[in-house]
């Protein structure tokens, strides 16, 4: 059975290609021409073709839908990846340490989840937000988010703007701390459980 999602790309796709060869054809309509006889010889004219404003308007709208429909396709194909990120972050369970296992060995098993959950996670960003991610993963998994905007070079209000988007998607914890906020990667992120 045939997902929504993938339903919705086939449909986009018909409708690219449809759009595709209605502009393409338009385009390359041939020039209409006028043999012209003078003397006994005779030469072939080629008159320059003129659009007409339904010709116009059917490229507008054409070319307009083409491109309305790869932006769809593109949009879903890149929400994809990060998806399927996030459902492992929502997926990870917390690791339990059982009374018989010794703290080291049940530290270094937390450690390492929490390691492959961030590597995870910084395979589904990309860009600013996944250079953002890893400054404060080698910082410890903590930072002042001026010394953030010094260190990444950005200005305040990107870092800002970056900051609030990977606070909604449950990345990383903001708090006041004096003139400036401490960055913190998310418990689920670092490994450890949450306090509550």
């Amino acid at each position: 059975m045939v997902s929504r999602r993938t339903g919705s790309m086939v449909l986009a796709g018909v409708v690219l290609v449809i759009s595709g060869v209605i502009v393409t054809s338009m385009l390359l309509v041939t020039k209409p021409s006028i043999i012209q006889i003078n003397d006994g010889t005779f030469r072939i004219i080629e008159l320059p073709y003129t659009y007409t404003r339904g010709d116009a308007y059917v490229l507008v709208i054409s070319s307009a839908v083409g491109g309305t429909m790869l932006s769809y396709i593109l949009l879903i194909l890149f929400s994809a990846g990060k998806s399927e990120a996030m459902d492992m972050i929502k997926a990870e369970k917390q690791v339990v340490i059982s009374p018989s296992n010794s703290n080291a060995a049940a530290a270094v098993g937390q450690v390492s989840a929490a390691s492959r959950l961030t590597e995870a996670v910084l395979t589904a960003l990309e860009g600013d937000e996944k250079r953002l991610v890893k400054e404060i993963a080698d910082h410890g998994g903590e930072m002042l988010q001026n010394e953030l905007v010094l260190s990444l070079n950005f200005s305040k209000a990107k870092v800002s703007r970056m900051l609030t988007d990977l606070e909604k998607r449950g990345l990383v914890i903001k708090k006041q701390y004096g003139l400036t906020n401490k960055i913190a990667l998310a418990d689920k992120l670092r490994g450890e459980k949450n306090e509550k």
